[in-house]
């Protein structure tokens, strides 16, 4: 099957590039693994995840009318994983349906399954079946990212985990240990500190997310410690290990007893 061009993955660049070229009258098929990871990482793992967990955190903790109602005002008191999954399964079932009806309405191919080069022109589909060869006159790769995950950190899901498994936790941890200090891990160090998890934000910067504005950066780090979270700048991560179940322990260059209970690295 001949195209004008193909698209692999379907996440945000894809998905716009794929409706673009369309709209120009190009014939145009998107490759992903799967029907159901239509969107990428930022429909399932990432951005709009992440963005509905610290909307239902936000409504579920009442955090809007802390200054009015302080911590008499809570729409729930026991806020559970499950209750945040909820509403991202509501969420990203809308968002995947968009996403569907777009592609349909631009009459953009989709087909699953993973692909790999045979030339510069030509892709092979290998999933569900028997395999195709696909080609294009152009080609753009857009697979999205992965969290990294260094060999010698014994990640489980459960207590060390990346930001991916984040929204599989079968439990809200009770103290967390985020080592990364950059957009993501800020991101979700502060949703659950705003739960009452005791959190502690390791990162080998003297100074955070340093593309931002100084005033910025003191706003976020006082509204932050407010909710108790505790900052371990200029310090990196030289072991992680589970002295027993359900309790996990880091040592940096400088700090030598950082605990998570029932938490995560």
């Amino acid at each position: 099957m001949r195209y004008d061009l193909i698209v692999v993955g379907s996440g945000p660049a894809g998905q716009k590039a794929a409706i673009c070229a369309a709209k120009q009258n190009w014939r145009v098929a998107v490759v992903e693994r799967c029907q159901e990871l239509l969107g990428g990482v930022s429909l399932h793992t990432g951005t709009i995840p992440s963005k509905t967990i610290r909307e239902a955190i936000l409504h579920l903790t009442g955090y809007r009318h802390r200054d009015v109602y302080e911590e008499s005002y809570r729409r729930k008191r026991d806020i559970t994983m499950d209750d945040l999954r909820i509403m991202i399964r509501n969420v990203n079932q809308t968002e995947w349906q968009v996403l569907q009806d777009q592609f349909a309405r631009n009459r953009v191919t989709v087909i699953c399954g993973e692909a790999s080069f045979v030339d510069p022109h030509r892709i092979e589909i290998s999933g569900r079946g028997e395999n195709q060869v696909i080609e294009a006159r152009h080609i753009l790769l857009a697979p999205g990212t992965r969290p990294s995950r260094p060999s010698h950190i014994p990640f489980n899901g459960e207590s060390v985990f990346d930001s991916d498994e984040v929204l599989s936790l079968s439990k809200v941890p009770r103290s967390m240990i985020v080592v990364g200090g950059g957009v993501i891990g800020l991101e979700y160090a502060i949703m659950f500190a705003t739960l009452g998890v005791q959190v502690t934000v390791i990162d080998g910067r003297a100074q955070l997310l340093e593309f931002c504005d100084r005033e910025i950066i003191e706003t976020l780090l006082h509204h932050a410690r407010s909710l108790g979270m505790v900052f371990r700048l200029g310090e990196s991560v030289v072991e992680i290990r589970e002295p027993k179940p359900g309790r996990v322990a880091g040592r940096t260059g400088k700090w030598q007893a950082a605990v998570g209970r029932d938490g995560a690295l």
